[in-house]
């Protein structure tokens, strides 16, 4: 008998995890983050405590609590005993938070199925990333201690590289499938708002359900979301596992119709200007690059979008030597500092930040601040500190990322305003969402036609009542 079982995602926007059971068979397809769940009890500065290890994620309802899937390190400091694996494997649609980052709290044992470009993004989060949930691909047994050379305990840390372990990834290539036990699964990519984005078939003796993950059709890459439609219409599932984000709206977007802003806006601008954008969007960041190569501009991103931009290598839009790289004044400031040696500039900075300081498309804000008509800046809220290095006049700021959807998001929104004020920033807006419109989600419904539908990644299930 097949079993659904909906742990997040349910009644929600995002912190999809889903257990579909089938003879003895376990899958799980996402393991992610619940935001709003997660804000109703924690902040910026009020998190779960590391050192409860899964109790206060257990306790607030940010984990289900089911056995035979989480860390043995996590459950011995708990002092809850060893517990058998219960999962087969877990099939990830994307990279996003809220469908990827709980997968922390996973046993190391588990064999994780995703995309090549899914897993470049979690490898780059993990290196870059400064939160505790960081884990990813590979995982540091944590509570643990070794013994030093002087006999006494010291704590695991990831320099004890025999306490390390790479996580059990498997790439999936597109319409590719593989049994899992009674299960056979089918990966099949789609449109959304960062590459690598795909759904899932998965076939059963009693029927075939079909998982969208999160999908466009306005995207550079809307022509893999028509396949899986029609891939999920030849198929006949019993059931559809369907997104449903923006079903209460039928306003259209469009991936070029953002470009196009952005560049009538750059076009227009008199001087310096900078871009707000999700950093792991690519296909966003390939608008603002042909933007700003349109208007004769160059694009500058940010250490961690050239790091991405790297790891992506030819999977990426562009090669990071087409752009220009901001290198920021960070810790003791040492790389304004005349006649400092080089190894003392490079301890301001993280490891994997060192090999883009020196490069010939490095930059500084010194070269924004005396020639800001040459560039478009890729810029966010964390990062809005470097104005007053770069000290702009006429600047423009364009906003190309979702609303606020939080009330730590509204405050982080009048701030960055506030700091666009000071420095006379004009303020401008151009997005379009990684979701299908209402329309557009009612009009897959019809064509893929299932015998039931389970609303998932919506605020809004009862309008799947077609």
């Amino acid at each position: 008998m097949v079993s659904i079982d909906v742990m997040g995602g349910s009644t929600e926007i995002g912190g999809n995890k889903i257990l579909v059971e089938h003879n003895g068979t376990r899958i799980l397809l996402d393991f992610g983050m619940s935001f709003s769940q997660n804000s109703r009890y924690f902040s910026e500065f009020l998190n779960p405590r590391k050192c409860t290890a899964l109790i206060d994620y257990l306790e607030m309802g940010l984990l289900p609590d089911i056995k035979g899937i989480y860390r043995e390190d996590y459950l011995n400091h708990m002092g809850r005993p060893p517990e058998e694996r219960a999962v087969d494997a877990v099939f990830l649609s994307h990279a996003h938070a809220d469908h990827a980052q709980y997968i922390h709290f996973l046993r190391f044992d588990i064999p994780i199925y995703c995309t090549e470009e899914t897993h470049i993004i979690l490898q780059c989060l993990e290196e870059v990333g400064t939160g505790t949930i960081s884990d990813l691909t590979s995982a540091c047994e944590t509570f643990v201690f070794y013994e030093n050379t002087k006999g006494n305990r010291s704590r695991v840390t990831r320099r004890n590289t025999e306490y390390v372990h790479d996580r059990d990834f498997h790439i999936m290539e597109p319409e590719q499938s593989i049994r899992i036990g009674s299960l056979e699964i089918e990966m099949v990519p789609v449109d959304h708002s960062l590459p690598g984005a795909c759904g899932y078939f998965i076939y059963s003796d009693e029927g075939n359900i079909v998982y969208t993950g999160d999908i466009r059709f306005h995207g550079y890459e809307r022509d893999k979301s028509e396949r899986f439609v029609e891939k999920a219409a030849s198929c006949r599932p019993k059931w559809l596992l369907c997104e449903g984000t923006r079903l209460d709206s039928n306003d259209t977007d469009s991936e070029q119709g953002v470009r196009d802003e952005i560049g009538r806006i750059v076009a227009s601008s008199k001087d310096l200007v900078f871009v707000e954008h999700p950093v792991r969007d690519l296909y966003r960041v390939k608008s603002i690059f042909d933007a700003a190569r349109a208007a004769g501009r160059e694009l500058v991103v940010g250490l961690k979008l050239a790091y991405l931009i790297e790891a992506f290598g030819d999977l990426a839009p562009f090669s990071l030597d087409d752009v220009k790289i901001l290198v920021p004044m960070k810790s003791w400031g040492l790389l304004y500092k005349n006649g400092i040696e080089r190894m003392l500039v490079e301890g301001d900075y993280s490891k994997w930040e060192r090999d883009f300081l020196f490069r010939d498309n490095s930059i500084t804000c010194e070269e924004l601040r005396k020639y800001p008509k040459k560039y478009v800046v890729s810029m966010n809220m964390w990062e809005i500190n470097q104005l007053i290095d770069i000290k702009p006049h006429d600047a423009v700021w364009i906003k190309s990322s979702c609303e606020p959807f939080s009330d730590e998001m509204d405050i982080d929104e009048e701030r960055k305003k506030k700091w666009l004020e000071h420095f006379g920033i004009q303020l401008f807006s151009a997005h379009a969402s990684g979701h299908a419109s209402g329309d557009e989600i009612r009009d897959m419904v019809g064509r893929i036609a299932p015998e039931q539908v389970i609303p998932i990644h919506t605020e809004h299930p009862e309008m799947f009542k077609l």
